[in-house]
């Protein structure tokens, strides 16, 4: 995720970066967490006030996200008040296939207006603190709401936002043990009937993304010295009714 952000076409950004260390390096400012104890007193800070005041839109990226490279350059030319995928992109490190599904909710990783981002979860009014704004509200249920009368701008599917890296290393995928550690710690069986879920896994094209791949292809064979695996088999029912869904809206 942080290479990614590093390789926008785009240069005026900045990021914040909640971890566990004080540092500044470049467009990036680091933030120890423990510091002050929670998110809540962190927003307060001065210096992340103004972080936040610089700015014209937030992203919120999620580590398993890759931002595109070409993202914040195509959003920089279009008006709107939230800028996400409708069409939501999934590549497996396992198998090197992605698939797109459309979703009936907003990603965590769009673009908002900051207008909108910093203003209270109901709309009335900016949050005092950032904590208590829409930003950091629930992405189906608020999100959806909010932005039902406003402008949504949704990205062509070749050239979606993000790109979510899915993988058996999670709890809710198919590790046994975790964090874990080696090919041992996961129920494959348990990640194959969890890819299912994410509709036919047929390579769609996604511009500018062919640069990860080797290396997230080489991440997953030193992690679990095998091969990859063939792709999740789907029914030709799915793959129409995908096919018809994606014609419907391109």
């Amino acid at each position: 995720m942080e290479r990614s952000l590093h390789a926008q076409s785009y240069p005026n950004w900045k990021a914040l970066w909640v971890g566990e260390s004080e540092d500044v390096n470049g467009k990036v400012t680091t933030v120890d967490i423990s510091l002050d104890g929670s998110l809540q007193k962190l927003y307060l800070r001065p210096e992340i006030k103004e972080m936040i005041e610089w700015a014209d839109y937030l992203v919120k990226l999620d580590d398993d996200d890759i931002i595109l490279p070409h993202t914040l350059e195509i959003a920089s030319g279009l008006e709107f008040d939230c800028y996400c995928d409708r069409f939501h992109t999934f590549y497996d490190l396992t198998t090197g296939e992605s698939t797109q599904q459309m979703r009936p909710w907003i990603a965590a990783t769009c673009i908002h207006k900051k207008e909108h981002a910093i203003s209270l979860k109901n709309g009335n009014g900016s949050a005092e603190n950032f904590l208590d704004s829409l930003f950091y509200g629930e992405h189906g249920a608020d999100w959806i709401a909010y932005y039902r009368q406003r402008n949504i701008r949704y990205a062509n599917p070749s050239t979606p936002v993000y790109v979510r890296i899915l993988s058996p290393t999670s709890k809710s995928s198919g590790a046994i043990v975790f964090p874990a550690n080696s090919i041992h710690d996961m129920d494959l069986q348990a990640y194959d009937n969890y890819l299912l879920r994410f509709g036919s896994w047929n390579s769609y094209r996604i511009r500018n993304f062919h640069n990860y791949e080797p290396e997230l292809k080489a991440i997953w064979m030193d992690f679990s010295q095998q091969e990859m695996r063939l792709k999740p088999r789907t029914t030709l029912f799915l793959r129409l009714k995908e096919f018809l869904r994606r014609f419907r809206y391109s």
